[in-house]
C-alpha cells in the first residue's frame, strides 16, 4: 500500500528542512511526496481601493503585477529546489485561502508536512484545530526519528497521537515519556497511580524512559525537548484562545518548541 505525504511549501525560511524531511519519509518509510503550494488570495486584501477619495487603481495595478511576478519567481525557486533534491513529483499549485485549501487537499493524502515559523501564525492555528490526519510540524531542523519523546499528560489526545504515530512508524524501540506533573515532591499516593500511556507503550514492547517535569515550568520542558528529534503531542482544542490566555503548558510548548512536532 502506497502512502503519500502532503508537503506544503510556502515562502518560509524552513523550506530546505521541509524538503529534507519529505525525503527522509520517502527513503526510510516509503512515502510518496506530494509537493504543494498555495497562492494565497488574501495577500492583496491589505491594499485599499482609494485614500481620501483618490482612486488608486493605476498604482494598485502596478503593485499587483509586481506581486504576481514575485509569486511566479518563488514557484520557480521551489520547483528548482525540488529538482535539485531529487524530488521528481510535479509541484501542485492552487489559488485560495491557505488553510482551507490544505484541509481540502489533505483528503487525498495520509499525512501533512508543514513548517512552523518563529511565531504561531493564524493559519497554523486553523490547521491545527481542523486537521483530521496526522501532521508533522517542522521548524529548525529536518525530521529524524532517532530520538523520540512524548509530552505525556496521560490524556486521551496524546494517547491517540501516540497510537497513530506507532501505526505509521512501527519500528519504535524506545521513547522518552515527559510526564507533566503538578509537583516533583515524593508522594506515596501519587507513586501508586498508573500512567496509562506509559503502560500502553510498554505493552507494545517499547522501552520507556520516564522523565517527570513540572507543568508550571514550561521553560524547563522546552529546554529538555531540544535534545529530541521529534515530540509527540495531543492535538489543539477548539478553545485555543482560552488556553492561551490561561497559560496552558501545552499551548506554550506548541508555540515555542524548536523540536519537530507530531500531532494526530
Amino acid at each position: 500500500m502506497i502512502k503519500n505525504v502532503l508537503l506544503v511549501l510556502g515562502n518560509g525560511y524552513n523550506r530546505k528542512n521541509l524538503i529534507d524531511s519529505a525525503i527522509y519519509l520517502r527513503d526510510n518509510f516509503g512515502f510518496k511526496i506530494r509537493p504543494f503550494h498555495v497562492r494565497d488570495v488574501r495577500k492583496k486584501e491589505f491594499l485599499p481601493n482609494a485614500v481620501d477619495g483618490i482612486m488608486l487603481e493605476p498604482m494598485l495595478a502596478g503593485i499587483s503585477k509586481e506581486w504576481n511576478a514575485f509569486e511566479e519567481r518563488e514557484i520557480e525557486k521551489i520547483k528548482a529546489e525540488l529538482k535539485e533534491n531529487g524530488i521528481d513529483a510535479e509541484l501542485e499549485v492552487q489559488f485560495g485561502i491557505t488553510p482551507e485549501v490544505v484541509i481540502q487537499e489533505l483528503k487525498k493524502s495520509d499525512m501533512l508536512l508543514i513548517e512552523k515559523e518563529e511565531r504561531f501564525t493564524e493559519d497554523l492555528v486553523v490547521l491545527m484545530k481542523r486537521f483530521y490526519k496526522p501532521i508533522i510540524v517542522v521548524r529548525d531542523k529536518a525530521l529524524k526519528l532517532d530520538k523520540i519523546a512524548v509530552a505525556n499528560d496521560d490524556g486521551t489526545k496524546v494517547n491517540k497521537s501516540f497510537q497513530r504515530f506507532s501505526n505509521i512508524f512501527p519500528h519504535i524501540e524506545e521513547i522518552k515519556s515527559f510526564e507533566l506533573v503538578d509537583s516533583l515532591e515524593e508522594d506515596p499516593e501519587e507513586e501508586k497511580k498508573e500512567n496509562y500511556l506509559n503502560t500502553f507503550m510498554e505493552g507494545k514492547g517499547i522501552k520507556v524512559e520516564s522523565v517527570k517535569l513540572l507543568k508550571s515550568d514550561s521553560d524547563a520542558f522546552l529546554q529538555i525537548c531540544k535534545e529530541e528529534d521529534i515530540l509527540i503531542m495531543g492535538n489543539l482544542s477548539n478553545s485555543y484562545l482560552y488556553e492561551k490566555l490561561t497559560k496552558r503548558v501545552g499551548i506554550k510548548i506548541m508555540e515555542q518548541a524548536e523540536t519537530t512536532l507530531f500531532i494526530a
